[in-house]
């Protein structure tokens, strides 16, 4: 039996964020076409609590939204040297002001496979302060939400971002099932 055969991979754009490539795609049966990925550098977010059990979330104005939305604390592992845990805690104290004591990987998932994308999830407590410079143009404001709200505002569409609403969801199933021990 024939197998797919994939060609080599090429890069045809790289910009600050996003690389495109494209590869060549010979079918079982013979005929071909190109396949074309978007890549980009992997991200982290994190589930964050202090000792009352709210989730550090925050708000921030996206230009594309047109008003300031909830999201978790995260962002790119674009620092050579990053691990996804370092960039965790970097990305957690440049845009809430603290650290945690306590990190721990839920999950890693990868979008589709045309996005070549890598996004670990983290869950964090035992939160002190650590504060980092922002990112030039963030505008963020770190809230503490007790997390049944959390979870409420991530069923009823408050969050908007379906990924970062899918993770709050999924965090709370967890706990509830015990699938998830610190």
């Amino acid at each position: 039996m024939k197998k797919l055969k994939l060609g080599p991979l090429t890069t045809i754009y790289h910009g600050k964020i996003f690389t495109i490539k494209q590869r060549p795609v010979t079918f079982p049966n013979g005929s071909q076409t190109m396949f074309e990925y978007c890549a980009r550098p992997g991200s982290v977010s994190i589930l964050a609590f202090n000792e009352k059990n709210e989730l550090l979330m925050i708000k921030e104005r996206r230009h594309e939204y047109k008003k300031s939305v909830w999201f978790l604390p995260g962002g790119r592992i674009d620092n050579k040297n990053d691990t996804p845990k370092k960039a965790a805690l970097r990305e957690l104290r440049e845009e809430t002001g603290y650290s945690a004591k306590t990190i721990k990987l839920i999950h890693k998932k990868s979008p589709s496979d045309t996005l070549l994308w890598n996004i670990y999830i983290f869950a964090a407590k035992n939160l002190f302060s650590s504060p980092l410079p922002p990112d030039p143009g963030e505008l963020i404001t770190p809230h503490f939400i007790p997390f049944k709200k959390a979870v409420k505002m991530a069923l009823d569409g408050t969050i908007e971002n379906e990924f970062i609403a899918y993770n709050i969801i999924r965090f709370n199933e967890m706990l509830r099932n015990k699938e998830f021990r610190w």
